[in-house]
C-alpha cells in the first residue's frame, strides 16, 4: 500500500513538472519569494524555475542578514535577470531604514535598479518604506517617475516634492496609482496625475500636506478611494471627483464635494464612512447605474432629508447613531436595505424616536429590510416606557393616519451592552422594548446571538420566548402596549443555528433549549408570522 501511494505521488509530481514554464510561473506568482525558493526541492525541473519567475518580492523583514547584505542580494538578483534577458513584470520592495546611510544606499541603488527594471519590461512597482529615523518621510528618487513602462505604481512613506518629479515623463501606460502615508503637496500631486492621462485606479491614504484632491480631468478613472485625509489644521481634506467614467467611489474620512445635478452615469458602488458631504447636492445627482450604497457614521446627514435617484439599486446599508431621513426614487429591481441604528433620545426630551424610525422604514418599504437597533445608550428603561405612552397616544388619537403603519421587516436584531443585560432579563423591561419595536415594524425573524455557557443569555432568550408566546408582560400597565401588536401575531417558532459541523438552521422546541449544548457562540432565531403578511 505504501509503495502504491509513493508511485501515485511520484506520478502526480511528474505531471506537475511537465507543465509549461508559463503555468509554473503562474503558480509561483501567488507565493512569497521565500516560498518560491522552497519549491526548488520538489524536482529537477523545479530546481531553477523560481529563479526566472516574472514577479519579484523582497522584504528585509524575512531576511536574516544585515541591511547591506539584503540590498546586495536584490542587486545580484536583478543583474542576473538582466544578463539572462529575463522579464520582470512586477517588483515589490519592503524595507526598514534605521539610519541615513541606509537611505543613501537605497537612493543610489534605485538609480541603478530602475533602468534595469525598465529594460526588463517592468509594469508594476511597489516600494514600501518603514523608517525608524526622526524624519518619517524620505525623498523618493526622481528616477521612479522616469519609468515609462509602468502600469501600476504603489508608493508608501516617501516625500514627493519638486526634486522627485524633475525627471517625470508622460506615464501613458500607468493605469493604477496608490499613495499611502506619503508627504505630497497639491501642486506636485496635480503634476503627477496630469502625467497619467489614462489612469483607471487612484487610491490615496493618509497623505500629509495634501490640502485638496481634485481629479475631475481624469477621464478614464474607474476606481477612486481616499482614506483618512486631513489638511494641515486637522480638517477633512476637500475632494472633488466628477469623471463620468467612475464606477467605484470609496471615501473614508474626507470632505466629498459634489456638483449639483452631477450625472454619475457609470457609478456602481458608493461607500461613505465618516464623510462630510454636500448632501443637498447629492439629492440632485443622478446615479442610474448605482448598485451598492453604504453610508456609515456620517454625522452631517442628521438634519438632512436625502433623496437618492438610483433606480437600479440592489443593496443599501446605513450605520449611524441617529435615525436618518433617506428615500429612494422608484426602483426597477428587487433590492435589500440594511439599517443599523442606535437608540438616542433627542435633546433630553420624549423623542418619539420609534416614530421617526417608522418613517425611515416606510421610505424603504420597496426593499427587503434588515434592521439592527443598538440599545447601548438606553440606560433607563423608563425612557422606553415614556416612548410607549407617546406611541399609544399618537396612534390611538389617529396621528399620522396610515402614515405610521407598522412596516414589514425581514430580520430584526437587538444589541445591548453588558450593563443592560441584567435589566433586560426582567420580563416587563423586555416587554416594553418589544412593544416599542413592534409598534413601528413587523419582523419576520428576530435574531439573537448567545454564548452557550452564559446563564444570562439563556435566561434572556427564555424571557423573549415567554413574551412572544404567552403575551405576558409581568406588569399590568404594559398590557395596553402589548395589545398594539399581540392581536396581529399569529405564530412563533424557535430555531437555532449551529455553526458546527455545518452551518444550518434547526427547528427545536424551547423545552429542548435548556439541555442544548453547542460550541462557543450560536444564533437563535424567532420566526414570527403576522396577520396580513405573507
Amino acid at each position: 500500500m505504501g509503495k502504491a501511494e509513493s508511485r501515485d505521488s511520484s506520478n502526480s509530481m511528474d505531471i506537475l513538472s511537465e507543465l509549461p514554464k508559463e503555468i509554473l510561473h503562474k503558480i509561483l506568482y501567488f507565493m512569497s519569494q521565500k516560498e518560491a525558493v522552497r519549491t526548488s526541492v520538489l524536482s529537477k525541473s523545479w530546481r531553477n524555475i523560481w529563479c526566472t519567475r516574472p514577479n519579484l518580492d523582497f522584504s528585509d523583514a524575512t531576511f536574516k542578514g544585515n541591511k547591506q547584505d539584503f540590498l546586495s542580494l536584490v542587486t545580484r538578483c536583478l543583474q542576473r535577470y538582466y544578463d539572462q534577458r529575463l522579464c520582470v513584470d512586477e517588483f515589490h520592495l519592503r524595507l526598514t531604514l534605521v539610519d541615513y546611510l541606509d537611505y543613501e544606499s537605497l537612493v543610489s541603488l534605485l538609480e541603478k535598479w530602475i533602468p534595469l527594471l525598465t529594460n526588463m519590461g517592468l509594469k508594476k512597482f511597489c516600494l514600501s518604506l518603514n523608517s525608524e529615523l526622526y524624519s518619517t518621510y524620505l525623498r523618493l528618487p526622481s528616477v521612479v517617475f522616469g519609468a515609462e513602462s509602468l502600469q501600476d505604481l504603489h508608493l508608501e512613506n516617501f516625500v514627493l516634492d519638486q526634486k522627485t518629479i524633475e525627471r517625470i515623463v508622460l506615464l501613458k501606460n500607468l493605469r493604477s496609482l496608490r499613495l499611502r502615508r506619503d508627504w505630497i503637496e497639491d501642486e506636485i500631486f496635480q503634476k503627477i496625475i496630469g502625467s497619467c492621462p489614462l489612469i483607471e485606479t487612484l487610491d490615496i491614504e493618509r497623505c500629509a500636506r495634501l490640502r485638496t484632491i481634485t481629479v475631475s480631468d481624469l477621464h478614464h478613472l474607474k476606481y477612486f478611494s481616499s482614506s483618512d485625509m486631513y489638511d494641515s489644521i486637522g480638517e477633512l481634506c476637500p475632494i472633488e471627483i466628477h469623471p463620468p467614467s467612475l464606477e467605484t467611489i470609496r471615501i473614508r474620512f474626507g470632505n466629498l464635494r459634489l456638483h449639483k445635478g452631477a450625472d454619475f452615469r457609470n457609478l456602481n458602488e458608493l461607500y461613505l464612512l465618516g464623510a462630510n458631504l454636500s448632501w443637498d447636492h447629492m439629492s440632485s445627482c443622478k446615479f442610474p447605474s448605482l448598485k451598492r450604497l453604504r453610508i456609515d457614521t456620517c454625522d452631517e446627514l442628521k438634519e438632512t432629508e436625502l433623496f437618492i435617484d438610483a433606480p437600479n439599486i440592489l443593496d443599501f446599508e446605513y450605520d449611524g447613531d441617529f435615525v436618518p431621513s433617506i428615500s429612494f426614487a422608484t426602483t426597477l429591481n428587487k433590492w435589500c436595505s440594511d439599517i443599523n441604528v442606535a437608540y438616542m433620545r433627542l435633546n433630553g426630551a420624549p423623542s418619539l424616536w420609534f416614530l421617526k424610525l417608522n418613517e425611515q422604514l416606510t421610505s424603504l418599504i420597496q426593499s427587503e429590510i434588515s434592521l439592527t437597533i443598538d440599545l447601548f445608550h438606553m440606560n433607563d428603561i423608563e425612557e422606553v416606557i415614556r416612548e410607549n405612552i407617546n406611541l399609544v397616544r399618537y396612534i390611538s388619537g389617529g396621528g399620522g393616519g396610515n402614515k405610521h403603519a407598522a412596516v414589514a421587516v425581514e430580520t430584526l436584531s437587538l444589541h445591548c451592552n453588558s450593563l443592560m443585560n441584567l435589566s433586560l432579563l426582567h420580563l416587563s423591561h423586555m416587554s416594553s422594548i418589544l412593544s416599542s419595536v413592534f409598534s413601528v415594524c413587523r419582523p419576520r425573524n428576530i435574531n439573537v446571538d448567545f454564548c452557550i455557557g452564559s446563564k444570562e443569555d439563556r435566561d434572556r432568550i427564555e424571557c423573549l420566548w415567554k413574551i412572544l408566546r404567552e403575551r405576558e408582560s409581568g406588569r399590568d400597565e404594559d398590557d395596553r402596549f402589548i395589545q398594539l401588536w399581540s392581536q396581529d401575531l399569529e405564530e412563533v417558532s424557535f430555531e437555532i443555528k449551529r455553526w458546527y459541523p455545518v452551518e444550518e438552521w434547526r427547528l427545536i422546541p424551547l423545552s429542548d433549549f435548556s439541555n442544548y449544548r453547542g460550541k462557543g457562540y450560536d444564533r437563535i432565531r424567532f420566526a414570527l408570522q403576522w396577520r396580513g403578511l405573507p
